[in-house]
């Protein structure tokens, strides 16, 4: 039986009034939060839930590559990934409908083929991936001397 590691991650809001609150963690800095402008008595200019889900799984996913490319000792020249989360009203409910990550990764010409797979294992890896029900979508762009290729 394998050893188990266990980790806690605790947050805590504070209603600020209106549609805004604050969102807190020991040791780090409040991060403002509020309804997003496309809804009612949305705010302008401040991250929303939605977006702070869609930026979670994209830090994760990139986090989780950078690791594995650590572990699997390929050299990443860069790594950037874009993510947008489609939401849309069904049966009268909002919900995330499909998150697309768009992910960019600079590597040497040898290693376009393991940077491909560690993508590919970061997706599956990705701890607020596995938490979602919502359907991940990954399109990768190898940088090097050939063109483009789509991983899905």
């Amino acid at each position: 039986m394998g050893m188990v590691k266990a980790h806690r991650y605790g947050v805590r809001t504070e209603w600020l009034g209106g549609r805004c609150l604050t969102l807190e963690s020991h040791g780090k800095p409040p991060l403002r939060i509020a309804t997003p402008p496309d809804f009612k008595d949305g705010v302008k200019d401040v991250w929303s839930p939605e977006q702070l889900l869609v930026g979670s799984l994209a830090t994760c996913f990139e986090l989780s590559l950078v690791a594995i490319a650590d572990h699997w000792h390929v050299p990443l020249d860069a790594a950037e990934v874009e993510a947008i989360g489609h939401v849309e009203s069904v049966d009268g409910q909002y919900r995330f409908l499909l998150i697309e990550l768009d992910a960019r990764i600079a590597v040497d010409p040898e290693h376009e083929q393991e940077a491909r797979e560690l993508a590919l294992l970061a997706k599956d890896r990705c701890i607020i991936g596995t938490a979602l029900r919502t359907p991940v979508e990954l399109k990768v762009e190898i940088r090097g001397p050939r063109a483009a290729v789509a991983v899905t």
